[in-house]
């Protein structure tokens, strides 16, 4: 009987240091899982007034509910004790001034920050103040481009570094690099950029062309090689939008043929689209080209007769038209296929393209490689001192 009431004793005792233990670890996480409280007061934007300074607030405030790491104290509540202490919150940068208002709101920590033009760079320092310590307890800031449209962008991309959250690679270098691709982040306001400049080409041409060009026969061309250097213009429009292609349009018109002492004009109009975050392309359009040509025939020794020459009898015979150094200066077109890539340095871009013409006729295509450069002349805003 005395065994099993100290039994029944122990087991009492037992549930009843369990009972502690959970409601120990209870209480524990339930203080463990309380969030500290920040405020958002304000943003110093006197050196920069290009940016509504509550337009930063209001981000900010939406930004830490999406980290979810404290509890944001309401701007209601902050309104409501400036109100009733009599006290103005906008302008309270110093840690005397965040100390005070922080033990009158009652918060762990308050979040402020400021923008200031530094040339043709913003500066956006956020940091986070500790009421109870009167320190600031971490900072961050973040050098951007001028770009006041991108004011949202650059507040999240700077809460980001300042609670050690990843920020996207592309957009940030979009809103820091001023020589970075052209796309909706660094041109807000624009809807198409003109790039013009030089352009280069070697071009060489295959089949039964390459042999006329390098005949030294009647109607040859006696070119050392079956190719020839072009030089001319590019006038390229690039229309910007937010996602990673830009379409364009571009116009080139070309003189070739200069080293032999002729001149070989054409123009070529293309419209395409390139990766505003690699820099490749892709267009295709049409190409017309002037040359010389003539009609006639080619007989049984492979000899190609036009009207007037000896021996010229048509009857029968299968009537072209082909390049002839004795022939008319004529026209003809044909289509353009182009692939590249524009790289940039500084403030040059120097596109690098790979092009390809087939025949409408025959077996003579024109493959060549074409470079150049040009500069983007972009409006700066004039700095307010």
């Amino acid at each position: 009987m005395n065994f099993v009431i100290e039994l029944e004793t122990n087991n009492y005792e037992i549930m009843k240091k369990l009972f502690s233990i959970i409601l120990f670890s209870t209480l524990l996480f339930n203080v463990n899982a309380q969030k500290l409280s920040v405020a958002v007061l304000d943003f110093d934007t006197r050196n920069y007034d290009l940016v509504d300074a509550n337009q930063i607030i209001q981000k900010s405030i939406v930004d830490l509910i999406r980290i979810d790491k404290y509890e944001v104290v309401d701007k209601y509540d902050i309104e409501y004790i400036s109100q009733r202490d009599s006290v103005n919150l906008r302008g309270c940068f110093s840690k005397i001034c965040l100390a005070d208002i922080g033990k009158r709101l009652k918060c762990d920590y308050i979040l402020t920050g400021s923008l200031d033009q530094l040339g043709l760079l913003v500066s956006y320092t956020f940091r986070l103040f500790d009421v109870s310590t009167g320190r600031f307890l971490n900072s961050a800031s973040n050098l951007f481009l001028d770009i006041p449209e991108q004011s949202i962008a650059m507040t999240e991309l700077t809460i980001n570094t300042l609670f050690g959250i990843p920020n996207d690679e592309e957009t940030m270098r979009k809103l820091t690099v001023s020589e970075e691709y052209e796309s909706m982040l660094n041109n807000p306001d624009t809807k198409a950029i003109n790039n013009t400049g030089p352009r280069l080409g070697y071009t060489v041409i295959t089949g039964q062309n390459a042999k006329i060009l390098t005949s030294s026969d009647p109607g040859g061309f006696d070119y050392w090689a079956p190719s020839m250097f072009s030089f001319g213009f590019q006038f390229e429009q690039v229309f910007i939008n937010s996602g990673d292609f830009q379409a364009l349009i571009e116009a080139i018109p070309m003189v070739a043929g200069i080293e032999y002492g002729r001149i070989v004009p054409s123009v070529s109009a293309l419209m395409g689209m390139r990766n505003s975050r690699t820099g490749w392309e892709f267009a295709i359009g049409p190409n017309v080209t002037g040359s010389a040509l003539a009609e006639g025939y080619v007989n049984e020794n492979d000899v190609f007769l036009r009207p007037g020459d000896n021996g010229y009898d048509p009857s029968g015979q299968n009537i072209i038209e082909r390049i002839d150094s004795r022939g008319d200066f004529k026209l003809s077109s044909g289509l353009m296929i182009a692939i590249g890539k524009t790289f940039k340095s500084g403030k040059m871009n120097f596109p690098l393209n790979f092009f390809a013409i087939p025949p409408a006729k025959g077996n003579s295509w024109r493959i060549g490689i074409s470079t150049g450069f040009n500069i983007i002349q972009k409006k700066v805003r004039p700095i307010v001192n």
